[in-house]
């Protein structure tokens, strides 16, 4: 997304919440103004073409599987991908999401993998760990998931919050 488009978004939202909204004594049209901020918000995260959150949860499971395949060393455990899993010349988001997808798929196996009575008794501090960190890689991931996820149109219209800092009005 070039920042000429990003400002072009920002500039339609601004002049909706400073001019629109306090000029509007109709609820109605006070929602659908809303209604409409909220479409732009998620129009302007979507439409952002690098690949660079796709790439991060990526990375992140990477490491993950990395980390994992050191601490399972010897145990029987679901198979884990060689890393890195992407090239550094891959940027069509379509490929990177399925290989992110595929990431979760196989985080959540090793995750069952390692709450499950027969990786503890295999070794219980290695699964515990295992296990922690892996609960923790999937809560980062979220992390930079929420990041590129319009806030609740809810959120915007009952506390009147805007980005970067309080409603102005």
């Amino acid at each position: 997304m070039s920042a000429s488009f990003e400002r072009l978004i920002d500039g339609i939202i601004d002049a909706l919440q400073s001019h629109v909204v306090p000029n509007s004594n109709d609820d109605f049209v006070r929602g659908q103004v809303f209604s409409a901020i909220y479409a732009l918000n998620g129009l302007k995260l979507a439409a952002d073409w690098r690949a660079g959150p796709l790439l991060e949860q990526v990375r992140l499971q990477d490491e993950t599987f990395a980390a994992v395949q050191r601490l399972a060393d010897g145990m029987a455990h679901p198979e884990i991908p060689a890393t890195p899993r992407i090239p550094g010349d891959i940027s069509d988001a379509a490929v990177i999401e399925a290989l992110r997808d595929d990431g979760d798929r196989r985080l959540g196996q090793l995750l069952l993998w390692a709450s499950d009575e027969g990786a503890r008794a295999a070794d219980p501090n290695a699964a515990a760990e295992i296990e922690r960190l892996l609960r923790r890689a999937i809560c980062d991931q979220l992390k930079i998931e929420l990041a590129t996820t319009p806030k609740s149109m809810l959120q915007q219209i009952a506390g009147g919050e805007r980005e970067g800092g309080a409603a102005q009005g």
